[in-house]
């Protein structure tokens, strides 16, 4: 069994993906590995998401400067941690569908042989979403797969 080089972790500023990026720094700690955060961002899905606006509504550029600032912070903590744990990380925004990046592009374009994900998103309709495209990257992806579950839910 070849050794994992490139882990890549999605993150969305979630409970689930915080638990993801623990676990992929413990497995890059094993593997020594590298890291890659990678966030994903759909600014329709994010107006659905955020208000549950009709598709012709337009997010206030401002709002979505505030997101887009909020997820690059998020980002910038989690690579700070990636580093204290003396692994070489990158982070980077995409944007895009998330399933197909997250389980068909991204792995292709980064070189990525494992993929770390949260179980779910941050409310209960992003699960619903979120878990899609979960599933979808379980199904899809080339290289491994693994899913994050919080252990509160297994109780």
């Amino acid at each position: 069994m070849e050794k994992y080089q490139k882990i890549m972790v999605g993150i969305d500023g979630s409970e689930q993906s915080k638990l993801a990026l623990e676990r992929a720094i413990q497995l890059a700690k094993l593997a020594d590995a590298n890291i890659l955060l990678v966030t994903v961002q759909n600014d329709a899905k994010f107006v659905a998401l955020a208000g549950g606006a009709s598709a012709t509504y337009r997010m206030d550029p401002v709002m979505l400067d505030d997101s887009r600032q909020q997820i690059r912070d998020f980002l910038e903590k989690c690579t700070d941690e990636v580093k204290q744990a003396g692994i070489p990380v990158d982070a980077k925004i995409y944007y895009g569908d998330s399933k197909t990046e997250l389980a068909e592009e991204l792995p292709k374009k980064e070189n990525v042989d494992l993929i770390v994900l949260g179980a779910t998103g941050l409310n209960r309709l992003e699960r619903v979403l979120i878990g899609s495209n979960t599933n979808y990257v379980v199904q899809n992806a080339k290289c491994d797969v693994v899913i994050v579950k919080d252990p509160a839910d297994n109780k």
